[in-house]
């Protein structure tokens, strides 16, 4: 807990800094309340004990410019120069308590605590309040589908225990939903989820962000921060691409798993975290272990409960349920009068192979709810491509001249002909950017003049694997 003392007495510094000696308070000081004010603004920041009479600005002013900045921080008074009016007053300002001078530890230190107590206890009724409202508005795991099937019928089982998951798949599989599905049954339900993706962060964002930093850790170390591990505390972390997590972070990783504790860049103290960890690959990552790109000892570590998840080609009886469900949701978000789909529409989408999977088929149904006409949603407004087809390479000139693709000597429309143009380009410009930078993604993306995240993205789109681009010459 962090606590701000603002106090223009060195000597009350002192006191209160040998009262917190042996408690887990981090104690900042400041002389005034300009000072206070300028430490709040940095973050982190869990209570402020302050004293009233100070030059440049007292606490009466402190107390209404932390309301009006951060209503919910709470602001403890103390003074030598009190009544019960005072106290009153303080409070129905919006101070928390009232301490008066002469400072008694026992008593400074039960105010506190008391304070502290009442500060958990409304985290934890606003973080199981959020629990609820995830539950109940959470997209829940069905299926249909054999192989679909084993699977969710293994999940209760698996989410009684805290053993580590990994979970397989193609992007676009659901992964993430089954993470969370496994969370929502587990008894860490009331706590966080929190999920990282671990492919679409460089290396040093990706440390700072599971394990936090101390302020001056680095260069834009300004303030303290919480890792997304101790974030997780009580709940599960969700390692999305774990496959790509560089050697010195799974040194780490495989240190929080075997000690339950991480120490943030620039401390020289550990924190403890109780952390259930589910992760997600397209990787087969056995195969990188074997290469020596994935530690044997993290991954027997995180691979105790594997699952597959199957592509959505493969449970083709599932794709009108899901497409319904889509249909539902979006025409509530965006208040659209579109009911249902054709016959012939959903055996359209029941016979495309969905390379992207589920959240192919989920962007596709939102792009038809968006610019859909009628009530009903045709086989011609899906706009799909040839059905079962494998996704078009390179452009050539023989691929621009080839027309629709159920009739070599037919031509599709302008929309379906400029998309697999468009795709084909921007498969074969990623590559090449990849394999001119050796399979860098963020010098390829640099290069590019990209974000690394939509650089990352438009990789995950056309399914292409940094490590397996041959590198330049």
């Amino acid at each position: 807990m962090k606590i701000i003392v603002v106090d223009d007495d060195p000597a009350t510094h002192r006191l209160i800094e040998l009262f917190c000696k042996e408690e887990d308070y981090d104690l900042l000081f400041a002389t005034d309340g300009n000072e206070a004010m300028d430490l709040i603004r940095q973050g982190g920041v869990n209570l402020v004990v302050t004293d009233v009479r100070m030059p440049k600005m007292g606490g009466d002013v402190l107390l209404k410019e932390i309301h009006a900045l951060q209503p919910d921080l709470p602001v403890i008074i103390m003074t030598s120069y009190g009544s019960i009016e005072d106290a009153v007053s303080y409070v129905k300002a919006g101070a928390r308590d009232y301490i008066t001078k002469p400072l008694i530890k026992e008593s400074f230190l039960h105010r506190i605590k008391l304070v502290i107590d009442h500060l958990r206890m409304s985290r934890r009724i606003n973080h199981l309040q959020h629990s609820l409202k995830r539950i109940a508005d959470r997209e829940r795991v069905e299926g249909k589908a054999p192989a679909f099937r084993k699977i969710v019928e293994k999940l209760p089982a698996i989410a009684r225990t805290d053993a580590s998951v990994v979970i397989y798949g193609e992007s676009g599989t659901g992964k993430e939903l089954v993470a969370r599905e496994i969370h929502s049954l587990s008894p860490r339900a009331s706590g966080p989820f929190v999920a990282v993706n671990c492919g679409a962060l460089p290396e040093n964002l990706l440390e700072s962000e599971l394990f936090g930093y101390k302020r001056g850790a680095f260069t834009d170390a300004y303030t303290d921060k919480i890792g997304l591990v101790e974030e997780a505390n009580g709940g599960t972390l969700f390692l999305d691409e774990i496959g790509d997590i560089p050697p010195q972070i799974q040194v780490k990783l495989l240190r929080f798993l075997q000690e339950k504790e991480i120490k943030p860049l620039g401390s020289t103290k550990v924190v403890r975290a109780d952390v259930r960890i589910i992760s997600a690959t397209n990787r087969d990552l056995k195969a990188a272990m074997e290469a020596g790109k994935f530690r044997d000892d993290l991954f027997y570590r995180l691979n105790i409960v594997p699952l597959t998840l199957p592509p959505l080609r493969e449970r083709r009886e599932d794709i009108p349920r899901l497409a319904n469900h889509f249909l539902e949701k979006f025409a509530k978000e965006f208040k659209r009068d579109i009911r249902e789909f054709s016959p012939n529409a959903l055996q359209a989408l029941t016979q495309y192979d969905w390379p992207g999977n589920i959240r192919e088929l989920e962007n596709k149904i939102q792009q038809v709810v968006v610019v859909g006409t009628g009530e009903v949603i045709q086989e011609e407004d899906l706009d799909l491509p040839g059905l079962t087809q494998e996704p078009p390479g390179p452009v050539s000139a023989a691929a621009m001249g080839a027309g629709d693709a159920g009739d070599p000597k037919k031509q599709g429309t302008f929309k379906k002909e400029k998309r697999l143009i468009v795709d084909a380009f921007e498969r074969d410009y990623l590559a090449r950017a990849l394999r001119e930078n050796d399979g860098n993604i963020s010098r390829a993306a640099r290069a590019a003049g990209m974000d690394r995240k939509n650089f990352w993205q438009l990789m995950q789109k056309h399914h292409i694997n940094a490590r397996e681009q041959p590198q330049a010459d």
